[in-house]
């Protein structure tokens, strides 16, 4: 194992704490821990992806129960990744829960992207509960 301390390139202090973070849980090298941030994350990227592309109208208004359906996918995922792995009872489960139930819900599109902040803040929730779990 090297005994080399991460250097991120990222600049933003907001980022680069989060990034040293993920480091220090996946350095760890507990599985299910690794697995459930990787699941968050891509969850995360999901919801900032298409949040900025519906707002920039690259996104076809008609595909709302295609989009539900990928956004909740993605946390759904994640959920059964923690419920699988006994870690289900973390700080910020019962947020991204109801996420999920506010995605599957959504009436519109401009609902599913006003989801992204409450998804950023609830992921930062459970980051901290993993890294210390």
């Amino acid at each position: 194992m090297r005994d080399i301390e991460y250097r991120t390139t990222i600049e933003d202090e907001h980022w680069r704490s989060e990034e040293l973070q993920w480091a220090r849980i996946l350095a760890e090298g507990d599985p299910a821990r690794g697995m459930v941030l990787l699941y968050l994350q891509k969850a995360c990227t999901a919801f900032h992806e298409f949040e900025p592309a519906f707002k920039a109208g690259a996104l076809d208004n008609h595909r709302l129960d295609f989009f539900r359906q990928r956004l909740a996918n993605r946390l759904q995922h994640l959920l059964t990744t923690m419920r699988n792995n006994d870690l289900d009872t973390l700080d910020g489960t019962p947020e991204l829960t109801e996420i999920l139930r506010e995605v599957e819900s959504a009436q519109s599109m401009e609902a599913l992207a006003s989801l992204t902040e409450e998804l950023h803040t609830a992921g930062h929730v459970l980051l901290d509960a993993l890294e210390h779990a």
